[in-house]
């Protein structure tokens, strides 16, 4: 994909200036990553909330720690402990996904 290259300069009433600082807010996008968006037909859509991304990085960490569990069963080495570890992850993960549903 070549640079960005060409910079345009653009006159705006009020109104259009209200509404694409709007989309930017809502988007958390900035002004010049919107319009790009815009050009290429993208809906520009409301930024996910905070609690999801935090979600996502609580899951990733409670994946890794079930990808450790899975490897020390596959080589033979998992213990009882190992499987309730497992067990309560997963539900973990539920509850997570539960609360967020929920919001």
């Amino acid at each position: 994909m070549p640079g960005k290259t060409h910079m345009i300069s653009v006159r705006l009433t009020d109104a259009e200036r209200r509404k694409l600082s709007q989309i930017c807010a809502v988007s958390g996008l900035p002004v010049s990553a919107a319009i790009r968006e815009m050009i290429g037909g993208v809906t520009i859509r409301q930024r996910p909330p905070q609690e999801l991304h935090d979600l996502y990085v609580e899951i990733n960490h409670i994946g890794n720690n079930i990808n450790q569990i899975a490897r020390k069963a596959n080589a033979g080495f998992a213990t009882k402990e190992d499987v309730r570890e497992l067990k309560f992850l997963m539900r973990t993960i539920e509850t997570k996904m539960t609360e967020l549903v929920k919001q």
